[in-house]
């Protein structure tokens, strides 16, 4: 699988929205027939550990300003800036430069005008 694969190339940083967001995927793809309420569960009740293998970014106050600030800049929805502004404060924090990798392509671009090099995003399983 493509995203095992880019996980063991290093350590992959995540902003805390993401615990939700794959939480809500999980439970959407469980109502829409994807997988079990079981599956679901499992799949739910092992995100704490596998969230503990990657480094977070917490929603600090820093955070949520980059995130504005780049809402007046670029048509991105809220997590999205989210996301994006996550990765830019690692940056800064690091001052290493990430790569960055985004499903959504609006996202991919915004990330492309902000500096960062854009991964291509493993392809999803049908």
């Amino acid at each position: 699988m493509a995203v095992r694969r880019l996980l063991k190339a290093g350590p992959a940083a995540v902003s805390r929205l993401s615990e939700v967001e794959i939480a809500s995927a999980l439970v959407r793809r469980a109502r829409e027939g994807a997988f079990s309420a079981e599956e679901r569960d499992r799949a739910l009740a092992s995100l704490p550990g596998d969230l503990a293998a990657w480094i977070m970014v917490e929603l600090t106050a820093e955070v949520a300003a980059g995130a504005r600030e780049l809402l007046s800049r670029r048509r991105l929805r809220a997590g999205d800036a989210v996301q994006l502004a996550s990765c830019l404060y690692l940056q800064r924090e690091t001052g290493q430069a990430l790569p960055f990798i985004a499903f959504d392509r609006t996202l991919a671009e915004a990330a492309h005008q902000e500096g960062l090099k854009v991964l291509p995003a493993p392809r999803r399983s049908p």
